[in-house]
Parts: structure tokens; C-alpha cells; sequence
């Protein structure tokens, strides 16, 4: 016959019922009175049984209820012993050290546990409450979440004791050993090419990552150092307990350091627990009007009825229709208000029972004669005087600063990931491509990617940091309600209450210039607004004490997600995408400040429609100019410019160099290219035209050949070169177009010259016709067919350091005049050019 194994008598799981009866006594006598901390039975219980934890967490927690912190911690830390992997005693002893001020013991012994590895013990079973609230509390939660809140709790209490130790960087040790986030390098040419070959439901198929993934990636070797894997485990793996229990974000009580996973709860405990007299205060509040009755004092027939006085009948109601809408913009018209203005209007009107009151005060207004609109105008003016420093009315609005996350992270049940919401996602053009590039700017945007631990620390943080000042200003601010509310109180005792009761407003003959003579109105206009005051920092305490997860884990899955389309590209995107030798050689910004220095330029640029239904490429590039050049005109406004914008077009714009030799890009081929696709977005398409006009019609692109598009009339060099007649004994003529005099410096660099004119004239001289095909040597001459609004030259620098050119007088001389007629011929006197910009 098989022996019964006796119960341990170490938790609430393996206990017999005479354990449990002791337990729940000893407990019951704590809570008789917590301040006198009883532990009589408590501490025959840990004699009884010295080898149970949960004896001995009972025994510390009523320890430190009656203010004995070190026999409590003792106990603590001999629970510990006795299971060292239960979540629910280090996060009490941590707890109990962070109000005895043991800051430096608190985080070691937060560490000591978060270095455990994960197969953690359910935390209630070492609970110290009574048996059936551990029941309760097993019954009603799964044992992941259980264990996974507890360490929530432990990690952010860390975060308490490094605040209160005053340490710099809330974090662990090992994550000093981390890199910044994400730690592998973005190559977001490769990237975006394989993002650009796909069709809208490859790319929302693609944006789905799950926790498995997420946890893959960051095993991955040389990801993390080793010493972050298991911390960034840990936090996966609780992200994802909440997440899948439909509570990805949590909030915290400042004061006590508890977590609520539901706000409603988490608010009742604030308004019970450190706001005194809250509910009872704000319940006899005046009754502010709902938004159906703001809505119909809008829509009140604000004129005058036809009259003798009609002008100025007409100025006073726009007077009092002006009161009536800033105090709808307050929130602070009362139903007694309300009831009050109807009552007025009514009574010089014609008498209406209750039911039919908004209807006759809204067409009774506009028959009011002068004097008794100029009556309601002084009753209602003085109502505007109130004080204007409400937080309320000079604070953003948490509501719509919520709203304004680009990017969300959500969890689907039905396929168990993490679809990443593009819904909120602001498009910054409007064409297919330009969407998918706004998109993939929010998805690998390097400002975008921050450390989710250091994002996880600073929401804990920033609740610790302001919780208890905002808590500490509704407080202040319900003191000051309570004063008007008194002030109220003993105004209305006067009238004998009447004007305090909305109904009795209208069933009672009422003397209405007394409640605007006693101020009566005036002092409930401020308790609403002060009313107002208290819902607004309730909803900021409300936003600032958050954890939201799917914020936290946001990085890692883009991280994730970012791997899979860079690591594993199809054929066709590694065409697409250049080899890594084609650098540029000067920064991009650079390269555009110089373009936006020339305002020409800049002022078509800002000028030019982006779609063009019948151009095909050149649009979501030049918009993307257009939104870095406005950028740059709003920097008095302190509006940065996105360098994810600069990125992206140097990657686009790349794509079309794949066919240079290897070697560094100039900037004035990049120019070219930004040229070239502004003259095709502003030239339209020609046809070729076959002779009949039934017969369909080639689309041809236009010849650049004396265009007269906005890009060329600026920059077009229209040129023809007379070549002699040496070789083939016929003389001939050469024409072509292009945006820039080419200067190279490797055929005068022994030439010494100390001024731009001097380079321009030594340059020109070596344009001969060319002797090694049997030229003649002769100088070619060039001239061209009208003159460019802007002369755009650029330079081809030698790679030998052996030129006897003084560069630095020939930039300085940049700012004089500059001739072109010695380099075109038959060019007006006048053609000279003055510098507007320059780039390197």
C-alpha cells in the first residue's frame, strides 16, 4: 500500500486545514489593528513551523505594518531562502526597504531576482493574505499573468529605489554593456528596394511580427550582449502575458507603487486612497449643462427681430451671443444658468411652460427690445471676469496628444501576432509610392528606434517623477474648490436656496437680478471651472502614470521586422539595389542647402504641383524636396526637417546610378539627376504625330533641345560649337543641352591663376579640336543661344596634389562680377553674374 505524503505546511498550495486556520487567525489579528502590529499568533506560527515561507511572510508583513522594519525584513529574507523562486517575497522586501529608505539594499534585492532564470513559482502561493482572497485571486487569473505581474512590480520598484538613491540611469547593471538600439546597421537601401517591389498586400502581409519571432531576433548571436539576452527574455515574455490577458497597458499608483491593469480601478483607488474628500465634494457641484444643451445655445436665433433700434439691438445681442459662446468654450455654464437665461427671456417675452423652454428662449431672444437685451448684457458681463490661469485652459489636450502617435502596434487573437497599424499613419504625398515611403520612414526610421528598456524605465519613471506633483495639484486645487463650494453654500442659504435648485427656478416667482447681485452665478462659473481643472489633471495623472507594452515592445518588433526584409531580399530587389561603392561623395543636405539658397529655384520648387497623371517618375522626388525646403523656410518656427527625408532620397536618386562606374558619386550628378526630374515633372508629354489623325500616336519625352521649361529656362545652357573643317574638309555645327559650364582643373593645374575669370579663360583655351583624330588644334568656339537666368558651373578636381592653382583666391574672387563672354561668343556686354550660391 502506497504511503499519503504529509502536507509541508510551506504555502496556501501545500497546507492542511489546521495550517490554514492558524494562518488566517494570525492574519485577522494584524488587521484588527495594522498600527499595533499583533503578531502573537503569527509568531507561533513560524515556531511552529520554521521552515514554511509563508509563516514567515506573515509574520514580516505584520512586522511592518506595526513599524518593526527590521525584524520584518529578517523574516523577508528567511522567506527567500526558503524559496528563492517566488516572485512575491523579493517584491515585499523590496518594497518594505524603499519606505525604511534602504535604497541600495532595495535594488540588490531586486537584481538578486530578476537574475533568476524564468521558471519562477506561482506567487500566491506565499501570499500573506487571507485563504479565500489567494483563492479568489488564483481563480480569477492565469498563473503566467500571476507571476508575470509580479515581476512587473519588482522591476518597477527597482526603478523607485534607483530614484531614491539618486542614480542617473534607472537601469540594471548589464545593461550598461549594451549598445544603442537597434545594434545591427540599418542598410535601408537594400531595404527600402525590396520594400518598393512589393504590391500593398505583400507590404500588409509583411507587417505582422509575434513574440516568437521577437524572441528569436534577440537570441540571435551578436544581436545583445549576453549579459541582455535573459533581461530582454524576461520582458518579451511578461509583454507578452499581458498582452494575450488583454492588459498591455497597466497603470501605477505613485505613492504606493501598485499596479492596475484596469483604470477605472486604478482611478477609484486615487480618489479613495490619496484624494480626501473627493466624491463627497464633487457631488454637490452645480450641475454643468450636457453637450445636447450646448449644442441648442449655439444654434439660438442670435437676431435682432426688425425694429426702430434695429442697429443697435442688432450690437448688444452679438455682445451677449459673444458671452454666451466663451462661456460654452469654458464648459462652465451651470443648469442654473441656463435655467436662469430662459427664465428671462421668457418673462419679457411670453410665459411657456418648462417643456417648451429652449425652443421659446431661442427664438424669444432676438425679440428682446434694447433695454432689455442691454439688462441681460450686464448681468452676464461680469461672468467673463473670472481668472484665466486654469492648467486646464493653458495645458495641451491629453486626449489629442495621444492621438498623435504615428505609428501603433496592436494584437490580433485570430492570428496570434502583432499587426502593425498603418491606419494612423500620416501619408506625406498622395501617389502609391510616395505612401510607401512615408510608411517605411515611420517603420526604420533610426529617431524612431529607442532602447525598449530605456523606453520601458522612463514611463515608470516619469510617473514616480510627477505622479505625487500632479496628485500633489489636485489636491491643492479641490482645497480651493472646497472654499468657493462653502462661499456658494452660504450664498445660496440667503436666497434660501432657490437659485441653487434648477426646477425651482421656473416653478417659483424669483428675483433673477439677485443672483447675479450676489455674485451667486459668478462663484458657481469658477467651481465649474475649477471642476474643469480637477478632470484635466485626473485624465494627465491618468496618461502619466501608463505602461503601455505594445509602446514598449514597438523597437523590437520593427527591429524584427526590419531583419526579415534586409536579410532575406528576393533576386529582383538585389538588382534594384547599388552596389556599395557608390558613396556620395559630399552629405546630401549640403548639396540641397546650396540649391535652396538660389530662390529661384526654391520659389518654383515650392510652386510646383505634385501629381502629374501623365509622368510617370521625378513626382515623389521632388515632393520630397518640397517638404525639405519648407522645412528649412519654418526653422525660425523651431520646426525640425526629418532626416529620414534626406535617407530616402538619397536612396531613390541612387537607384538611378547603378549604371556609373564604380566610384563615388559627385554632387553635381546628383544635381543633374534632381534637375533632369524637375524638367519632367514640368514638361508635358508630346506625341508623335503620324499624319492621320485616327491612327494612335507614340508618347515621346521631350527634347531638352532650347526647352523652355522652368528648370531649364533657369540653368539651360543652350549650346553650339562650330568645329572646323580640318578633318572631313566640312565644317559642322554641334548643338546640345545641358544645366552646367564643366570646369576641369586637371588641364591648367600647372597653370597659375588667382581669380575665377583667369580659370574660366584658361579652361576655354583647352578646348581644342582634337589633334590625336587628326584635329588641327585650333581653339572650337561655343556659343550659345540665349543666356541662362542663373550660370551654374562646376569643378573636376584633380586627384594629384601638384596644381599651382591658388584655389583659395579663386573661391575668394567668387563674389565679383563674372564675364561669360570670354567663354560663349556673341554674347550681350551685359551677360554678368553675380554668386547666389555654392556648394562643396
Amino acid at each position: 500500500m502506497a504511503r499519503v505524503c504529509e502536507p509541508s505546511n510551506r504555502d496556501w498550495l501545500d497546507c492542511d486545514d489546521g495550517f490554514r486556520e492558524e494562518a488566517d487567525r494570525a492574519i485577522l489579528e494584524m488587521l484588527e489593528d495594522e498600527e499595533k502590529g499583533y503578531v502573537k499568533y503569527a509568531t507561533a506560527l513560524v515556531d511552529k513551523y520554521p521552515v514554511s515561507p509563508l509563516a514567515h511572510c506573515i509574520v514580516a508583513r505584520g512586522c511592518a505594518l506595526g513599524g518593526k522594519g527590521v525584524l520584518a525584513i529578517f523574516h523577508f529574507m528567511r522567506a527567500a531562502e526558503l524559496a528563492p523562486r517566488c516572485p512575491i517575497i523579493p517584491s515585499m522586501l523590496a518594497d518594505l526597504l524603499i519606505k525604511m529608505g534602504l535604497w541600495d539594499k532595495a535594488v540588490e534585492v531586486c537584481d538578486r531576482f530578476l537574475r533568476v532564470p524564468e521558471d519562477h513559482t506561482d506567487p500566491a502561493w506565499h501570499w500573506p493574505f487571507l485563504s479565500n482572497e489567494v483563492a479568489n485571486y488564483i481563480n480569477s487569473t492565469v498563473l503566467q499573468y500571476r507571476i508575470a505581474f509580479v515581476r512587473e512590480l519588482i522591476r518597477g520598484r527597482r526603478v523607485k529605489a534607483d530614484k531614491g538613491k539618486g542614480a542617473a540611469v534607472p537601469l540594471p547593471p548589464e545593461r550598461a554593456f549594451a549598445p544603442k538600439w537597434p545594434p545591427e546597421t540599418i542598410d535601408l537601401s537594400r531595404a527600402s528596394a525590396r520594400w518598393n517591389c512589393m504590391n500593398d498586400e505583400e507590404r500588409h502581409a509583411s507587417l505582422n511580427v509575434s513574440f516568437g519571432e521577437m524572441k528569436s531576433y534577440c537570441r540571435r548571436p551578436g544581436v545583445l550582449p549576453e549579459q541582455c539576452v535573459q533581461w530582454m527574455m524576461s520582458m518579451l515574455s511578461d509583454a507578452e502575458v499581458f498582452v494575450k490577458e488583454g492588459c498591455s497597458s497597466y497603470w501605477i499608483c505613485p505613492l504606493c507603487i501598485h499596479v492596475y491593469t484596469d483604470a477605472t480601478i486604478f482611478m477609484w483607488h486615487i480618489e479613495n486612497q490619496h484624494i480626501e474628500g473627493d466624491s463627497e465634494l464633487l457631488s454637490s457641484l452645480p450641475k454643468r449643462i450636457p453637450d445636447s444643451e450646448k449644442e441648442l445655445l449655439k444654434s439660438w436665433r442670435w437676431v435682432a427681430i426688425d425694429g426702430d433700434d434695429l442697429a443697435e439691438r442688432t450690437e448688444i445681442l452679438s455682445m451677449i451671443k459673444s458671452i454666451a459662446f466663451e462661456l460654452i468654450d469654458m464648459d462652465a455654464i451651470s443648469v442654473n444658468l441656463l435655467n436662469i437665461m430662459h427664465k428671462f427671456v421668457m418673462n419679457r417675452v411670453r410665459p411657456v411652460t418648462p417643456s417648451i423652454v429652449s425652443m421659446c428662449a431661442s427664438c424669444g431672444i432676438g425679440q428682446l427690445s434694447y433695454a432689455h437685451l442691454k439688462e441681460l448684457y450686464k448681468f452676464l458681463e461680469p461672468l467673463t471676469h473670472t481668472p484665466t490661469d486654469y492648467e486646464h485652459q493653458k495645458g495641451p489636450n491629453v486626449e489629442q496628444e495621444s492621438q498623435q502617435d504615428s505609428l501603433v502596434i496592436t494584437w490580433s487573437k485570430e492570428t496570434r501576432t502583432l499587426p502593425i497599424d498603418c491606419g494612423k499613419i500620416t501619408s506625406i504625398k498622395t501617389d502609391d509610392s510616395s505612401k510607401a515611403d512615408g510608411l517605411f520612414a515611420c517603420l526604420f526610421g533610426e529617431s524612431l528606434l529607442e532602447d525598449p528598456m530605456e523606453s520601458w524605465v522612463g514611463m515608470w519613471q516619469k510617473c514616480i517623477d510627477h505622479g505625487p506633483g500632479i496628485l500633489n495639484k489636485i489636491s491643492v486645487v479641490l482645497d480651493k474648490l472646497n472654499r468657493k463650494y462653502y462661499s456658494w453654500k452660504e450664498l445660496t442659504e440667503i436666497q434660501l436656496g432657490v437659485h441653487s435648485l434648477p426646477q425651482a427656478i421656473f416653478s417659483s416667482e424669483i428675483d433673477i437680478q439677485l443672483y447675479f447681485d450676489y455674485g451667486i452665478g459668478f462663484v458657481q462659473i469658477e467651481m465649474l471651472l475649477i471642476d474643469a481643472e480637477v478632470n484635466y489633471l485626473k485624465k494627465r495623472l491618468l496618461k502619466n502614470c501608463e505602461v503601455d507594452y505594445l509602446a514598449i515592445i514597438l523597437p523590437i518588433a520593427k527591429a524584427c521586422l526590419w531583419a526579415k526584409l534586409n536579410n532575406n531580399p528576393p533576386e529582383d530587389a538585389l538588382l534594384a539595389c547599388p552596389p556599395d561603392v557608390y558613396e556620395l561623395q559630399v552629405p546630401l543636405k549640403m548639396i540641397l542647402r546650396s540649391l535652396w539658397h538660389i530662390r529661384r529655384l526654391h520659389d518654383d520648387i515650392l510652386m510646383t504641383p505634385f501629381i502629374y497623371s501623365d509622368v510617370i517618375v521625378g513626382d515623389q522626388h521632388i515632393a520630397m524636396l518640397h517638404d525639405i525646403f519648407n522645412s528649412w523656410n519654418c526653422q525660425k518656427e523651431c520646426k525640425q526637417c526629418d532626416p529620414n527625408k534626406f535617407r530616402f532620397m538619397a536612396s531613390a536618386l541612387r537607384s538611378d546610378l547603378i549604371d556609373e562606374k564604380p566610384g563615388k558619386i559627385t554632387a553635381s550628378r546628383f544635381v543633374k539627376l534632381i534637375f533632369e526630374r524637375l524638367h519632367k515633372l514640368q514638361t508635358p508629354l508630346h506625341f508623335e504625330f503620324k499624319g492621320e489623325a485616327l491612327e494612335p500616336q507614340t508618347k515621346t519625352m521631350p527634347n531638352c533641345l532650347g526647352c523652355i521649361c522652368l528648370t531649364h529656362d533657369l540653368f539651360g545652357l543652350h549650346i553650339t560649337e562650330e568645329k572646323c573643317n580640318c578633318v572631313n574638309n566640312v565644317s559642322a555645327e554641334t548643338e546640345y543641352t545641358t544645366f552646367f559650364h564643366s570646369i576641369d582643373l586637371g588641364t591648367v593645374e600647372r597653370t597659375k591663376l588667382e581669380s575665377f575669370s583667369e580659370l574660366l579663360k584658361a579652361v576655354n583655351k583647352q578646348l581644342l579640336c582634337d589633334p590625336r583624330n587628326g584635329g588641327c588644334g585650333h581653339n572650337i568656339a561655343r556659343y550659345l543661344s540665349y543666356p541662362p537666368h542663373l550660370f551654374m558651373t562646376v569643378f573636376s578636381w584633380p586627384d594629384n596634389k601638384g596644381s599651382h592653382i591658388n584655389m583659395h583666391e579663386v573661391l575668394i574672387s567668387l563674389a565679383a562680377g563674372l564675364d561669360i563672354n570670354h567663354v560663349y561668343k556673341y554674347l550681350h556686354s551685359d551677360s554678368k553674374y553675380t554668386l547666389v550660391s555654392a556648394g562643396k
